[in-house]
């Protein structure tokens, strides 16, 4: 007998329903160019990933980022 139990899961999502920010998303979100952005990627100062050719960044990891650089933390 198969377990048919599907377990479900929550995720709290921002006004615009999106949990991950590209490039352009990010840039907007920190008030930055889209030049600084992809320096903030590449120099892993904040955590990202790629998926084929776009960047890809958790809005958990940008919240992060910010508190730590607005020495809140």
């Amino acid at each position: 007998m198969y377990n048919t139990y599907q377990p479900s899961l929550t995720i709290s999502t921002d006004e615009n329903n999106s949990i991950l920010f590209t490039v352009p998303e990010l840039a907007d979100y920190l008030g930055i160019g889209r030049n600084r952005a992809y320096d903030l990627l590449r120099n892993n100062i904040i955590k990202g990933f790629r998926i084929g050719n776009t960047w890809k960044v958790s809005k958990i990891a940008v919240d992060q980022y910010i508190l730590q650089n607005s020495g809140l933390l």
